[in-house]
């Protein structure tokens, strides 16, 4: 028991130490420190570690943040001034926090927010990323165009409606968009809307889970009328080879038997008396099955360079079966399972189109993986 109490003594203890922020002030992290000791003064008020905790940390991450600030500008590096407005933003959380703490705010009871300089400094931050979002345009790649959208997208941030970064927004987010065509997938006429309604399921799996915001999906006849002339990639799906609903007929003949059922026997005198014996019976069982399967290949191409850039086959089956049966002779011979058999009915199969879409949703549960991590590269 003294050895259980111990443990449990010094679990309490590490569990202080850490929401205190003692383990993250060691490591030098002065304002996850500061977070977790005002959070721990918050439910415990009068805990001597987590005051020694605030009055140590919070001090010593101002210290660190104007040590990084006084660096930062004193540098000429691209984004200084977006490094800076971190900083300051961390400074004014914790007077936040501490101010929101009245067992810390009695240790900090003047408290100093950096919202002047936060908004000078805002201003220049907006203003690099502008103009690091220009320099991307000139570059004119697909690529340089998606970086000149996260550098407006941080301007918009510092300096909401910063000059005309709205629109530059628009025009980075249009030019720095992969844009896929997807072509219809080819089957015979009959299965064509279920084909269509595969299709569709895919693309709308990768927007509604969507690896990537610069990648766009398009059909031929939307990428025309939108004016996309010089679409990146084809997105080409075709089935190498399927058949819907192969009909196979099997029987199988069984004889079973079953020891020690009882039975009733009549003697000589007309006297009925219970007794034990072997039943037995000769099983038929008829299984219909209606196989329907698939592979489908998966191309992608990059059209301006007229090369395959990846290629994959998936294949996918489903197996409908109907099973029934009779027998002759005692059916105390048979177990539930074969009494149920005998039973039913031959069963009329699904139609071609449900089976269509069964043996596809295997191929879907691959296929829509595969190209969330296709395009989470772009």
């Amino acid at each position: 028991m003294r050895i259980l109490l111990s443990s449990a003594a010094i679990f309490c203890l590490i569990l202080v130490s850490c929401s205190s922020g003692k383990k993250a002030f060691d490591r030098g992290d002065y304002y996850n420190a500061t977070l977790k000791a005002v959070n721990r003064l918050r439910s415990d008020p009068n805990s001597s570690k987590a005051i020694q905790a605030v009055k140590d940390s919070y001090p010593m991450a101002l210290i660190f943040f104007q040590g990084k600030i006084d660096n930062a500008l004193s540098v000429n590096l691209p984004f200084k001034y977006t490094e800076v407005v971190g900083h300051y933003e961390k400074m004014n959380r914790m007077a936040d926090e501490v101010s929101r703490c009245p067992a810390a705010l009695k240790l900090f009871p003047q408290l100093n927010y950096y919202t002047f300089e936060l908004e000078q400094t805002r201003q220049l931050a907006a203003e690099e990323q502008y103009t690091a979002g220009l320099a991307n345009e000139k570059l004119d790649t697909r690529l340089s165009w998606k970086d000149a959208w996260y550098n407006y997208k941080q301007a918009d941030r510092f300096a909401p409606g910063y000059k005309d970064v709205r629109s530059r927004l628009d025009q980075a987010k249009y030019n720095g968009t992969l844009k896929v065509i997807v072509e219809q997938i080819k089957v015979p006429q009959k299965y064509q809307l279920t084909s269509d309604f595969f299709l569709n399921q895919i693309i709308e799996n990768l927007l509604h889970n969507r690896p990537n915001e610069f990648v766009a999906y398009y059909s031929p006849e939307s990428a025309k009328k939108e004016g996309i002339n010089q679409p990146d990639q084809l997105l080409r799906m075709n089935f190498d080879d399927f058949v819907v609903g192969q009909f196979y007929d099997k029987e199988s003949v069984k004889e079973l038997s079953r020891d020690s059922v009882q039975i009733s026997v009549t003697l000589k005198t007309g006297e009925k008396v219970k007794a034990y014996n072997t039943v037995k019976a000769k099983l038929t069982v008829n299984r219909r099955e209606l196989i329907s399967k698939g592979v489908l290949d998966v191309t992608i191409l990059d059209l301006p360079a007229n090369k395959v850039v990846s290629q994959r086959k998936f294949p996918g089956q489903f197996v409908w079966f109907a099973e029934w049966g009779s027998f002759n002779g005692d059916e105390r011979a048979l177990d539930e399972k074969q009494l149920a058999i005998c039973r039913r009915k031959p069963l009329p199969p699904p139609g071609p189109q449900e089976l269509f879409v069964e043996f596809t949703k295997p191929i879907f549960n691959q296929v829509t993986p595969y190209l969330k991590s296709f395009y989470q590269q772009y």
